[in-house]
Formats: structure tokens, C-alpha cells, sequence
């Protein structure tokens, strides 16, 4: 390692890191004409020792804020990198440690651009999942509990498994206590329609009129076509005929012979088959990238927000977005675009036998299409999810505050506009809360290292208090040598490792803050609503069996799941609950058309993507709690990354509308049969599709 002494900018001081063969425990290296190390990475990802505590011990890590690392991809698509953080390992060398990561930081790039990536190290305090990007950077999200920079034993650069063996070069490696130049190279890489420029393939526009002259023929076939499904034995709310149960004008739940169902207003059973976030096209965070963009489709963004240095933040000023989706809507239909849009969203998921419209789509649409539809509570509410002042961890409230409480009630007016709105299945309460990401996290144990005051920490000191009474019976029962309970308010790491009495002390009044943080806004939504359904938390994943408390409040079980099929957590949930499961969401994408990365789930082609999602769903109705699945989303993301930076080819359609055909035909063909799947009376889709190993970040 190069010690660099003010060696790139006034003031700054730098650690340079040398790349070294010798750090390289999986993979290969060798170096480029341009003084570059290029990395092999084999299929089963890289793994290169960027520091050791025990070896670099010229290095504190607390004198600087920033690694950063500034590599280029050298291949068509994505790739998607890794920086694993471990606390003080006992091994030394290059092995890596026995024990998994303290933390995770994962991160997209786009292919052949160099890319300086900053990481800000206050991130260490895992209170944000999602960084701000830096320009050039896709998506980056953070896995695992807080770290403490003194604790740090190694940092290691690795890379996700691929299909294949991936490539990229790298120069710059340091650390620095200054923001550094993060400039990019001038490279269109999407075109005036929002289409990827680097490849090739069938189905890509040659320009605005052909994309023109497609739309004008999908209203058209739109407007000449029936307002209803294509399958005789559905009601007009998607439901099946051929199974009755009360009839009592809303949505509702059965249970027949062990196995549940959804009942439309009008008795018939009902299984939702779902889309996530239809609108129209999806926008692009112009200001990481705007050196990618044309100058000609830049024109439709102006004052663009720029990045500050220095800062973990980049502005969410909405000038700072362009959506290509959009503008190729009014190109072709001008001031009447909104209304063609919705005829040909409406014909298409119609065709396709789509009978629910899911999360985060346009409210305007819902009011057009008249089909059954479910809500995110937190979107209507201008405050969002009820917070407090002070949070306890990530987005996690003081839920014993008052103020809780109070936010509660404001949240639930929300629902009201909703009401008696037959068509509305029901409600989620959120989406993936951030502080549910990390496996075995312990709330209360978060609540006691957080120094903040809180009226959860104090409520928790109180009952300690009563509990043993004398702080001596205290300190023997938790390992501790304070003089009064008081001192606890002032902060405490890793309290849960102290004793087997402090673990269950606050695994119980973890437990405890997760039901509060349930029913307290669970209960003012069903004062606001009692016709519709509460379909719970849309968790990512279930990451500790904590996260079911509360759950009593919930009609259906919501869970995100991206695995080959959800027989897994449905089982799961369903064998501690006994309550009927909904997947928010789910997905599979393919790199032969348009975009760089898969998404969560990878395929080899589009008619991969076709057998994947049958398999999906129809897998699924084979469990009698499975109530449906909602299919994430309408659009392929931005080639150059949404808000977050994601770029996932997964919408059933591209940035011109023009849908995947082959995905869509498996779609149409597993919805005419899954009512019968789910009673038993045909069998269910069992190829399993050509699943790869995906990028994603």
C-alpha cells in the first residue's frame, strides 16, 4: 500500500491501494497496456483482499471518509460488484473469514464506461439501504447491521456469480478524506426514444416514426377491440364462474376444503393475477448520467439537479428526471396522449387476463380501467408510513411515542376516498419497511446503541427497572457494571451478546415494538374501512420469525418473493400464521432484448421469461393458501437506471409500448387455467424454465 500525502488536491490526504496478485484469492488479474489491472472473474464471482487490518497496519481507517474504486466493465451488459466489511477476523492471510460479512454493499455499473465509485463511509452506520448514486453508478444497497470503522479487519472486493466469466479493468483504488473527481466520459448510450444504443436486436425502432406509427396501430387495435377478458367462464371482475360463495359486494376471504380463496363483489372466486406500477413509461434520473444522454432527448429535461460533493444525498428536485416512455406517448398523440395511453394499457391487460391492477399505478388509470385494483396506504398519505421525530433504526418509529399514534390516525385518512369503492380488493399497508432487510436484526437491541432519546428506550428501561429492581441483580443478569439504570439511555453496542438474559430481555420487547408498529395503524385503518381487506407489510423477505407480530391484524399475509417459485415462503408463512399468503412481487428477465441486467431473476431468453412466469404462478396455486401473485411491472426499466439506478429488462413491454409477445402468451395462457390449477382440475405448469444466474444490485 502507497501512503500519498496530499497527492490530489489541496488538503487532501490519500491512501492509494496497489493491485497485487498476491491479494487475489479468487479469480485471475493481469495488466493492460494502459497501466490497468484486468480482472478475470470466474463464474462462481471474484474475491481480491482490498485491506487487512493485520497487514496494512500503517492504515487507520478512521483518519479518511471515502474507499473509492474506479473500475470499467468489459462486457455488453451489467456487471454487479460487492464490498464485504468484516469485523476483526481471528484468520489472517487472504483466506477469507470463517464468519459472514458484518456488512454488504453491493452496486451496479454499466458496461465499457469508467466509473469512479465513491463509498461514503458514514453508510458504515447501515441507517440508509439505498445510497444517493454518484455519477456513472447504478443501484447500491447496503446488507447488514451497523460497523464501526475501528472495528474493521478486512474489506474485500468480490463479484456476484455470473453465467459466465465476466471481465472488467480497474485503475484507481484509495482511500481519502476528501469527495474525489468523480467526472465520466461523453457516451450516448440510449437514443432519442429511450433505446439502449450499443446492441442490436429484433424489435428495436429505427426512429421516432416507426415508434410513431406503432402506437398509432396499438390504439387503434385498442379501440376496435372488446371491453373484456377473452375467457368465457370470467365475470367482469376477473372472477371465476365456476365457484360461488357469498355474495356481499365486496372482496373477501374463503376457505373451503383447506384451501383459500378471494371472492369478488359478486360471489365468484377469485385469484389475483396482478401488475405492479402501470404507467406511463418509467423515468430516468438524468443528472448520474447525463453524459450518456443525447443532447436531443436532453432537451426535455432542463435545469437539471446536480450532485454536491461531499454529500450522501443528491437532489430529488423532479427536473431532475426525463421519461422517454412519456415522450414518445405525446409525439405520437399530443395533448390526448394520457387517454390513448390508457385504452392500450386496458386492452392489453385484458388480453393478457390480468385481473388486478397492483402497487404504484397511475390513480387516473384505476378511475379509467374499472377493474379490481389494490392500494399502497403509504403513497396516500403525505407523510407516508406513521413515523415519529426520532427513529429507532433505519425507518423503524418510536412506537411507544405518542406522536406515533397521532401520525396513525393522519395515515389512515387516507383511505378514505376508498371506502366504498367496490373494485378495491385492498390495501397494504407498505412495501419492504428498510429496517426488515437485516437477518436477525433485533430492534430493541438497535433502539439501546442508538443514542437518541426515546420514549420506546425509556418505556424499555422502566420495565427493566420493575423487573429486577436493584441495578445489581441487573448488572449480574446482564453481565453490566452500571450505577443506575438511567445510564442505560446512553447507548449500548451490541447489548444482545452481553447475556443470555439481555438476549431475551430484548428479543421480548423487540417483539413487542413490531406489534405496536402493526396494529396501532392497523386499527385506525379499520376504523376508517371495514369493507376491504388488509393485505399486511409486503415484507421483502422474512428475515426473522419476529417480523409475523402483528400479524393477527392482517386478513392476508403480503410477502416479496423472487425465488423460482413461492412455495417456499408461502409454506413458510403459511405453516406459522395458517392465514392466506399474496405475493406483492415477482419478476424474471432476459438480456437478448434491449436492456444490460436481468433483474432479480434471470433468464436465458424471452420465451424463458414466458415458461418462468407459469412455472411461478402456477407452482404457486398448487398450495391452498396461495391467494395470487402481482407480477413487477408493466415497463422495462431505464436503460440507465430509475431513481435508485435499477435497469432491469422485466416490464412486459419496452420504452415504446410494443409488448414481449412471448412473455404475454404464457401470461394469457396461465391465467385461462389457473382458476382450474387452483381446484385441482388441471395440472399445474411443470417445466422449469432455463434460470441463470442473474445481474442485479
Amino acid at each position: 500500500m502507497n501512503y500519498d500525502s496530499r497527492n490530489a488536491g489541496e488538503g487532501e490526504i490519500r491512501h492509494t491501494l496497489e493491485w497485487n496478485q498476491s491479494r487475489l484469492y479468487r479469480g485471475s488479474m493481469n495488466w493492460q497496456e494502459d497501466g490497468r489491472a484486468c480482472f478475470t472473474c470466474p463464474e462462481e464471482g471474484l474475491d481480491y483482499l482490498l485491506y487487512s487490518r493485520a497487514e496494512d497496519r500503517s492504515v487507520r481507517l478512521e483518519d479518511f471518509a471515502y474507499l473509492c474504486l474506479k473500475p470499467e466493465v468489459c462486457e455488453e451488459h451489467s456487471m454487479c460488484f460487492q464490498l464485504s466489511f468484516y469485523e476483526n477476523p481471528a484468520e489472517e492471510g487472504h483466506q477469507p473469514p470463517a464468519q459472514e460479512p458484518q456488512m454488504r454493499i453491493i452496486f451496479g455499473l454499466l458496461p465499457q464506461v469508467e466509473t469512479m465509485v465513491p463509498f461514503d463511509f458514514r453508510i458504515l452506520d447501515s441507517q440508509v439501504i439505498f445510497p444517493e448514486r454518484t455519477p456513472g453508478r447504478l443501484k447500491m444497497s447496503i446488507f447488514g447491521k451497523p460497523v464501526r470503522l475501528c472495528d474493521i479487519g478486512q474489506i474485500r472486493l468480490q463479484t456476484a456469480p455470473g453465467f459466465e466469466a465476466f471481465h472488467f479493468a480497474a485503475d484507481k483504488c484509495f482511500f481519502t478524506d476528501a469527495f474525489p473527481d468523480c467526472s465520466l466520459q461523453k457516451k450516448q448510450l440510449i437514443d432519442e426514444l429511450g433505446q439502449w444504443t450499443q446492441k442490436d436486436w429484433e424489435g428495436k425502432l429505427s426512429g421516432r416514426e416507426e415508434c410513431t406509427r406503432r402506437l398509432r396501430a396499438l390504439l387503434e387495435e385498442a379501440e376496435t377491440s372488446g371491453d373484456h377478458f377473452p375467457f368465457p367462464d370470467w365475470d367482469e371482475f376477473g372472477g371465476w364462474k365456476g365457484k360461488t360463495f357469498q355474495k356481499t359486494g365486496w372482496f373477501h376471504t374463503e376457505r373451503e376444503n383447506g384451501r383459500f380463496w378471494l371472492v369478488d363483489p359478486q360471489g365468484n372466486a377469485f385469484l389475483s393475477s396482478g401488475l405492479d406500477c402501470i404507467n406511463p413509461g418509467v423515468e430516468t434520473r438524468v443528472g448520474p448520467v447525463r453524459d450518456f444522454i443525447g443532447e436531443q432527448a436532453a432537451k426535455g429535461c432542463k435545469e437539471i439537479a446536480e450532485y454536491r460533493p461531499g454529500t450522501i444525498a443528491m437532489s430529488h428536485d423532479k427536473k431532475d428526471f426525463l421519461n422517454f416512455g412519456t415522450e414518445n406517448l405525446k409525439a405520437a398523440f399530443g395533448e390526448g396522449w394520457k387517454e390513448s395511453w390508457m385504452k392500450i394499457v386496458k386492452h392489453y391487460l385484458l388480453s393478457w387476463g390480468v385481473n388486478t391492477i397492483g402497487n404504484w399505478s397511475n390513480r387516473e388509470f384505476i378511475r379509467f380501467a374499472r377493474m379490481p385494483y389494490v392500494i399502497p396506504m403509504d403513497a396516500f398519505c403525505e407523510e407516508g408510513f406513521p413515523h415519529t421525530p426520532e427513529a429507532i433504526f433505519r425507518d423503524f418509529p418510536d412506537v411507544f411515542s405518542p406522536a406515533y399514534e397521532e401520525s396513525a390516525v393522519r395515515y389512515a385518512k387516507g383511505l378514505e376516498a376508498f371506502a366504498q369503492d367496490p373494485y378495491l380488493i385492498g390495501y397494504f399497508m407498505r412495501n419492504e419497511p428498510a429496517w426488515a432487510f437485516v437477518y436477525g436484526l433485533n430492534i430493541a437491541e438497535e433502539m439501546l446503541a442508538n443514542p437518541a432519546q426515546t420514549v420506546s428506550k425509556d418505556v424499555f428501561v422502566e420495565r427493566l427497572e420493575r423487573r429486577y429492581g436493584e441495578v445489581s441483580a441487573f448488572n449480574e443478569a446482564w453481565g453490566l457494571e452500571l450505577d443506575s439504570f438511567e445510564k442505560l439511555k446512553k447507548g449500548i453496542y451490541k447489548a444482545a451478546s452481553l447475556s443470555e438474559r439481555a438476549a431475551a430481555d430484548l428479543q421480548a420487547f423487540s417483539e413487542e415494538m413490531i406489534t405496536r408498529y402493526v396494529e396501532i395503524p392497523a386499527r385506525e385503518l379499520r376504523k376508517v374501512d371495514k369493507n376491504h381487506l388488509n393485505l399486511g407489510m409486503r415484507y421483502a423477505y422474512i428475515t426473522d420469525k419476529s417480523l409475523l407480530c402483528g400479524s393477527e391484524n392482517f386478513d392476508v399475509f403480503s410477502i416479496n418473493s423472487y425465488q423460482i417459485t413461492p412455495l417456499e415462503p408461502v409454506e413458510q408463512v403459511s405453516g406459522w400464521l395458517d392465514k392466506p399468503v399474496m405475493v406483492g412481487e415477482f419478476h424474471q428477465g432476459a438480456l437478448d432484448k434491449g436492456l444490460t441486467a436481468h433483474g432479480i431473476r434471470g433468464v436465458t431468453t424471452q420465451k424463458e421469461r414466458g415458461c418462468a412466469y407459469r412455472y411461478y404462478v402456477e407452482q404457486g396455486l398448487t398450495n391452498p393458501y396461495f391467494l395470487g401473485a402481482h407480477y413487477f411491472q408493466l415497463n422495462d426499466q431505464s436503460c440507465l437506471g430509475r431513481f435508485d439506478g435499477e435497469n432491469y429488462q422485466i416490464g412486459l413491454v419496452d420504452v415504446c409500448m410494443q409488448e414481449y409477445a412471448d412473455m404475454t402468451q404464457a401470461m394469457r395462457e396461465c391465467h385461462e387455467g389457473m382458476y382450474r390449477v387452483a381446484a385441482g382440475e388441471q395440472a399445474a405448469w411443470d417445466r422449469v424454465p432455463e434460470d441463470i444466474e442473474p445481474i442485479h444490485y
